[in-house]
């Protein structure tokens, strides 16, 4: 094997790690081994396509009817490797990768037109040493700045979206991009453009910025669906505690009428009571009194904190859950003023109540019981642990929740992380023996 087939070798290998490597600096919370074993799986991968190019392509590495028959098959085996090293499903790993595969193709067309544009004649069928320096630089620099402007919107859409269906259809658009660009570079090689359609240029220039453009737009819209669901949470939670507060001043009022009747009937009962005490009538008395006391019902409304809101919030899921025979156990301590906007803070209490008042609504073995702590930490943190018994089991997705009404992720959970992240919090599930814990730290004041 000649030096220029060995510097077309490293240029497919280094194609390689920058698609994997970009993937696995965005998923690195979702590995499935520590960094030295994933390290190990990553060398061990390039070794073998290393040697899968000297033992079966290298007499074929330079025919271009073979390219996209060489790309489809190191796609499909970096999707399988890549599926091994991460905990992702399918379509956002197909997805994740296409989408570096299209800025590596993009990087290496540049490449290719810096090249011609040097030499501007008919190059050798093999890369030379120049033109793989050139062909390195092009990658790092336009994978670094593709993911340095997409990785966080990658990010976030995966964290908040992963589980809808919309990815499944997101994947073709990379994947068109990869099939696309390869139909287009047989017959638009950069020194044949040079030379015979200069004018082309100004188009493939237009073409990097379309797929740049297409990739930027989906990962905003997606980033914006995890917003849409923390806001129709919020919404969800305003109007209940529309609701509940409307339902404890309809208590109050109760409280107060039957207050005001107390107060005007309280001097005829103390005059029967005073006659049949003077009589030695005690039995008929006692028995008055208990009748009096039975006729004269409140509805209680407890104080679990200083936050009307929350305050509002806890006694309805409190009182639901006691009503449904749930035991609730609490030690809350809230401010009148909160260190967060209030409807934040109650739709990720809510949230999580819900939750848990829904467990045990369904648990079928044991006592169903609910364990609540609640406070402030510092001058500014807050402090959340809502524990609840459960029967049933708890289905998971790539480490997600899903929802236990339908085949999907639920909404309360995603709205929840989405606003812990916004507060710089950190939100944590625990579950076994029966018992299920989110527990949560909220720190607002951290720049």
């Amino acid at each position: 094997m000649g030096f220029a087939q060995l510097q077309l070798i490293c240029m497919i290998l280094a194609e390689i790690i920058f698609i994997i490597v970009p993937f696995l600096a965005v998923f690195q919370k979702e590995w499935r081994y520590t960094m030295p074993k994933t390290a190990g799986i990553l060398m061990g991968y390039l070794f073998f396509v290393y040697f899968l190019c000297l033992s079966c392509f290298r007499h074929f590495l330079n025919q271009p009817w073979l390219e996209l028959a060489w790309a489809c098959t190191t796609m499909t085996t970096n999707i399988l490797v890549c599926k091994w090293m991460v905990r992702t499903d399918w379509p956002v790993t197909i997805y994740s990768l296409f989408l570096f595969k299209n800025f590596t193709d993009t990087a290496g067309y540049c490449a290719d037109l810096s090249n011609a544009s040097a030499s501007l004649h008919e190059s050798s069928s093999f890369i030379t040493g120049d033109e793989l320096l050139s062909s390195l630089i092009f990658l790092f620099l336009m994978v670094w700045a593709a993911y340095y402007i997409l990785h966080k919107y990658l990010t976030k859409a995966v964290e908040y979206t992963r589980l809808l269906p919309v990815w499944n259809y997101l994947a073709a658009i990379p994947v068109l991009f990869f099939i696309m660009f390869r139909l287009a570079s047989r017959s638009l090689s950069p020194v044949r453009m040079l030379q015979y359609h200069p004018d082309m240029v100004f188009f493939a220039v237009c073409w990097f910025a379309c797929i740049y453009t297409v990739h930027y737009v989906s990962l905003r819209i997606l980033s914006r669906l995890a917003e849409s669901y923390a806001a129709k949470e919020q919404y969800r939670t305003t109007r209940l505690l529309a609701s509940v507060q409307k339902s404890q001043m309809a208590t109050l009022q109760y409280n107060l009428e039957q207050f005001k009747k107390a107060r005007h009937d309280y001097r005829h009962h103390l005059i029967t009571l005073k006659g049949l005490l003077e009589q030695g009538e005690t039995e008929f008395a006692l028995e008055y009194i208990n009748d009096y006391l039975g006729s004269y019902k409140t509805l209680d409304t407890t104080q679990y904190c200083q936050n009307p809101s929350s305050n509002a919030l806890l006694n309805y899921y409190i009182q639901t859950a006691q009503s449904q025979g749930i035991s609730v156990n609490s030690s809350i301590s809230l401010p009148q003023n909160l260190p967060v906007p209030e409807i934040d803070f109650c739709t990720i209490l809510g949230n999580l109540l819900s939750n848990a008042v829904e467990a045990c609504q369904r648990q079928t073995l044991g006592t169903p019981s609910i364990t609540i702590n609640i406070g402030q930490a510092g001058e500014s943190m807050i402090a959340m642990s809502i524990q609840n018994t459960y029967s049933h089991l708890i289905r998971m997705k790539d480490g997600r929740f899903l929802s236990s009404k339908r085949e999907d992720m639920g909404t309360g959970t995603t709205s929840v992380r989405y606003l812990v992240e916004r507060y710089h919090g950190i939100l944590k599930f625990d579950y076994g023996n029966g018992i299920f814990e989110a527990s949560l730290l909220l720190n607002p004041a951290m720049k």
